[in-house]
């Protein structure tokens, strides 16, 4: 495995320096700063590739711009992790030691710890969701904490940017053939504010399922 760590960032830089200090040295670090809006700037990045989008795009896009980085720098796999703190990158091979043959290994948080209720309420919902429409059981459809084969990126086309692609790579990606696997995490709330508006991306979930209905239909 050729691996590079893909962190999408906006507007946690002095957390992202943070993480980065923790992951071990000897692995490669793209960070995306996704059109940040303060005048705070990095902070200990030696050991990271650092790649500022002039405005902001979305996680999804992110993630794909890392896939696309990834796959023209020779590298087999990418995993991301959030900039927040959310994410403990002692896990990192944990996530390594079960990539064999998986085309994606997600995070899998107990729900019952620190969540908030409306945000596990909506994880639950949308996991059995998705779950239904890979045909495969997916117990934490929104967790960031992933590791992706870049096989993913070849054979599939993403059209979401924002945090609606964490759920298109895996209805697009997944099905009872594929192979998909989890490492138990820590569920982790800070103080850190969320990018996330939950409005638009519960509509923008709601037009994905209906986009991709005929996913549902040819795995059943």
């Amino acid at each position: 495995m050729n691996l590079l760590i893909v962190i999408p960032c906006y507007n946690h830089q002095q957390s992202c320096s943070k993480l980065v200090s923790l992951i071990d040295k000897n692995y490669d670090i793209l960070i995306i700063d996704d059109g940040s809006d303060n005048d705070h700037d990095f902070i200990n990045i030696k050991n990271a590739f650092l790649h500022k989008n002039k405005s902001n795009h979305g996680k999804g896009y992110c993630i794909k711009y890392g896939a696309e980085y990834a796959l023209k720098n020779n590298y087999t796999h990418i995993l991301t992790i959030d900039a927040d703190l959310q994410h403990d990158p002692i896990y990192i091979n944990n996530f390594i030691k079960i990539s064999k043959d998986r085309l994606i290994v997600y995070g899998k948080r107990e729900f019952y710890m620190e969540m908030p209720y409306l945000r596990k309420l909506s994880n639950t919902i949308t996991s059995y969701i998705i779950s239904k429409f890979c045909n495969v059981n997916i117990y934490d459809s929104q967790c960031g904490y992933r590791l992706y084969n870049l096989e993913v990126f070849k054979t599939n086309i993403f059209i979401e940017d924002s945090y609606i692609f964490e759920s298109e790579v895996l209805i697009k990606s997944i099905n009872n053939l594929n192979q998909i696997d989890y490492v138990e995490i820590d569920t982790i709330y800070n103080n850190s504010s969320s990018n996330i508006n939950k409005v638009r991306e519960t509509i923008n979930f709601i037009k994905l399922i209906i986009a991709n209905a005929n996913i549902y239909v040819n795995n059943r």
